[in-house]
């Protein structure tokens, strides 16, 4: 009688043991979580506040590894996923509210660049017009001002892409504008 008593409360600590393991998903916090990775991604988090949008990716992938792994498992355990998930969740909506803070820096830092191209454009001009002229000068200084000519143009090329709301690529453009610029009016100095 004894024996049998033991082996049912043995048995009754087993079976318990194995419905408290059998954790369910947690169907919903994964759901916030990649709602709000979304919403991150929509509001260009990923490119304009790549860290913090990567931190809360992370934490995002980590946690479903820790979920793939526990689905295996005989006794299921989720505990460990979700302060992941909880953190994916709120660094997502950390990065997508970021996101129109950086934009607008991007933004002054090309509307900075764009308001010093002209004089730029206007001293490679100057230097252009005080090169010296004589023999086998006259096609590289011809190329020289097609430049100059281009470079002016492009400018309109940034405004496009500032006017677009695609704040990066303009501030690529008129970086490369500028260097170009710069390094048209160093050769015309030497």
């Amino acid at each position: 009688m004894l024996i049998r008593s033991l082996f049912v409360i043995i048995l009754v600590a087993l079976l318990g043991a194995f419905l408290i393991g059998c954790g369910e998903v947690p169907q919903q916090a994964i759901d916030e979580a990649k709602a709000e990775l979304d919403a991150a991604k929509s509001a260009e988090a990923d490119r304009y506040v790549p860290d913090m949008y990567n931190a809360a990716n992370k934490s995002y992938q980590d946690a479903m590894a820790i979920v793939e792994k526990e689905k295996e498992a005989m006794f299921s355990n989720y505990d460990e996923a979700l302060p992941l998930l909880q953190a994916a969740k709120e660094n997502a909506t950390n990065a997508k509210n970021a996101v129109e803070g950086a934009k607008a820096t991007v933004k002054g830092e090309v509307e900075g660049m764009l308001a010093q191209i002209p004089d730029e454009i206007k001293a490679a001009r100057q230097l252009w017009k005080k090169a010296p002229r004589g023999k086998g000068t006259k096609e590289a200084l011809a190329m020289m001002k097609q430049e100059i000519d281009d470079a002016e143009a492009s400018v309109a090329k940034v405004n496009a892409t500032m006017e677009s709301g695609d704040y990066l690529a303009a501030r690529q453009q008129a970086q490369q504008l500028m260097s170009k610029i710069k390094q048209l009016q160093a050769e015309l100095q030497n």
